[in-house]
């Protein structure tokens, strides 16, 4: 039972992260240094608890009898503090790292980052929970994706900051860290109130989707901006040109060989 839920926790983690992979087809990032983001992501869940169960201790915290101690939780406690642990890792280890050569790959490295800390988040809950199958089966279809738009949200800033060379670079890597604890802070708010009488029901199922559909939007808009569209174009018109002129080089011969073959048959015949 154990072995099922831990294969279910972790199958929309390895789908969402070769999705994200296969979309960056321009130029793809080094396998090792995802196995590196994912397993740093995993990581960084031990901080992130620490510094949670410290400022839960001193605010009001986890009391879900108002809806402004709720937002302090959702929004200052726990998405202010994952996304900025997730971002200084982002912004440590692989924002200036050479193999960064494309906006694309600012939601690349986000989103492996954020699958580790999912994944790893999905394996606590499970230690704890009293129906293992179905704590894994409500966090495939919920947390997991959950971590990956908060992820696309800001490793697009990320991206479109690192090729940014002006002051507006502060600004995209302020925005990165902002609409990721909105969008985190909204969610749990949504998904926390929902279990409140005359909660908002169902809310954060909704707002998750159409976050979904964002991030998608998002993660297009990154692949048009690579610097490596254009020379896939170039390579493709060349290709072209070249199977252009391979087949009149072709043609040319048969036509060549054609008059060779009807001349010596007029010789024979002389």
């Amino acid at each position: 039972m154990i072995i099922l839920a831990i294969a279910l926790a972790l199958a929309p983690v390895l789908a969402l992260g070769m999705f994200v992979y296969l979309m960056d087809k321009y130029d793809r990032e080094p396998l090792v240094w995802l196995v590196v983001a994912f397993i740093a992501g995993a990581l960084s869940i031990y901080p992130a608890i620490e510094i949670e169960r410290f400022f839960t201790t001193i605010t009001i915290g986890r009391h879900y009898s108002d809806f402004g101690s709720l937002a302090i939780d959702a929004f200052l406690i726990v998405a202010l503090t994952e996304e900025l642990v997730k971002f200084i890792i982002l912004r440590m280890l692989f924002y200036r790292k050479r193999f960064f050569t494309e906006p694309m790959n600012g939601i690349v490295y986000a989103v492996m980052l954020s699958l580790g800390f999912a994944a790893a988040e999905s394996f606590r809950w499970l230690l704890v929970s009293n129906n293992v199958y179905n704590s894994a089966l409500i966090r495939s279809f919920t947390a997991v994706p959950a971590h990956f738009v908060f992820a696309v949200f800001m490793g697009y800033f990320m991206g479109k900051a690192r090729f940014t060379f002006s002051h507006r670079r502060a600004f995209l890597v302020f925005a990165g860290v902002f609409m990721a604890v909105l969008v985190h802070g909204t969610y749990d708010f949504f998904l926390l109130a929902s279990w409140m009488p005359n909660g908002f029901n169902y809310l954060s199922f909704l707002f998750l989707a159409v976050s979904l559909v964002f991030s998608l939007k998002l993660i297009l808009r990154a692949q048009k901006r690579s610097p490596f569209v254009r020379r896939r174009k170039w390579r493709k018109n060349l290709e072209q040109a070249q199977q252009q002129e391979f087949k009149d080089y072709l043609a040319g011969q048969k036509e060549l060989l054609k008059k060779r073959v009807d001349q010596k048959r007029k010789k024979k015949k002389d």
